[in-house]
């Protein structure tokens, strides 16, 4: 608290989280229009995105299973985009365990 980088172990610099969440809005929306190329590419991008710049814990895991198991839908393109909204959705959480 005080510091630019918060009190929060866990909080998303601003600058990754707007990253995380284009990339994933991104991703839902290639995966839905059927680019899976597209889409996992986003998803790659995503998921070294939260292993390079989020600190270890529930947060960073749960964001780079959400992209594995988007990647993994793929080709079925409306699967692929619930798991990339649902991991935009843990990114913008306050609270990671939700």
């Amino acid at each position: 608290m005080g510091d630019d980088r918060g009190g929060d172990p866990d909080e998303i610099p601003h600058d990754v989280r707007a990253g995380l969440e284009q990339l994933l809005a991104a991703a839902a929306s290639a995966a839905v229009d059927g680019d899976a190329a597209t889409a996992r590419a986003a998803l790659d991008t995503a998921e070294t995105v939260a292993t390079n710049k989020l600190p270890p814990g529930e947060r960073r895991d749960r964001i780079r299973w959400g992209c594995a198991a988007a990647i993994d839908a793929l080709p079925n393109g409306d699967l692929a985009a619930a798991y990339a909204t649902a991991t935009a959705d843990a990114v913008s959480a306050p609270d990671p365990s939700l």
